[in-house]
């Protein structure tokens, strides 16, 4: 167990869990607030976003474990692959959230298009 323990942590994929928690924090948060803000708050949308996160959450948990049981390191760079896309969507989602708050967030919008295109370009060179 504690060899798992040190294993993940020399991966750090531990680090972006922490990240991937603290965005979904700030997510609902800002989710919340935009809905105050929109009029659109019930509770039924509070608790079915609450529900998401957590279930989004035990299902991130879950592949930990997994990740070490693939052979040679692939398990810690698919780990690496999904808890890095989760953490887009997250901050997409704050984005949006901020933009119904009336936040200018076009500064944000243009460094996520230059990531992009980045990303693209990159796979297009492989």
């Amino acid at each position: 167990m504690i060899e798992y323990i040190h294993e993940l942590r020399q991966a750090k994929v531990l680090y972006i869990l922490a990240m991937i928690g603290l965005a979904m924090t700030l997510d609902f948060i800002s989710g919340v607030l935009a809905a105050r803000y929109t009029r659109t708050f019930t509770s039924k949308q509070g608790i079915n976003g609450l529900i998401r996160k957590m279930a989004s959450l035990c299902l991130l948990l879950f592949f930990l474990p997994l990740a070490l049981v693939i052979p040679m390191k692939v398990g810690i760079g698919m780990l690496y692959m999904f808890y890095s896309g989760y953490l887009w969507f997250e901050l997409h989602s704050i984005l949006e959230n901020y933009q119904k708050l009336g936040i200018d967030t076009q500064l944000f919008q243009q460094f996520i298009t230059q990531l992009k295109q980045l990303f693209i370009d990159y796979i297009k060179r492989k």
